[in-house]
């Protein structure tokens, strides 16, 4: 795939000139103040799969599911609304003030 590097204000004056050169299946790198800002590269046909799952690393992942526990979250526990009032309420009062 040909990498072409531009500037921004380049690839703003040029719009439609680079998105030919994308259809033809180049790789617009935009730059701003020496600093990569975006790319703009033709759109894939299909998704890769494999290489999704080697990049979510299934090992690590495994279980993370169903090792939660909803219960543990404050927001679903029965006093939860007692909860959150406390806090509001006590943000109510300093503006009041």
């Amino acid at each position: 795939m040909n990498t072409t590097r531009v500037s921004a204000t380049s690839a703003r004056n040029n719009f439609f000139e680079l998105l030919d050169k994308v259809a033809q299946g180049a790789k617009i790198v935009v730059e701003k103040d020496a600093k990569e800002i975006a790319v703009i590269m033709p759109r894939s046909k299909k998704t890769d799969w494999k290489g999704l799952r080697k990049a979510m690393n299934e090992a690590a992942a495994a279980g993370v599911l169903k090792d939660y526990n909803f219960n543990d979250n404050p927001l679903r526990r029965p006093d939860a609304a007692d909860f959150l009032g406390k806090w509001d309420r006590d943000l109510v009062k300093k503006k009041k003030q």
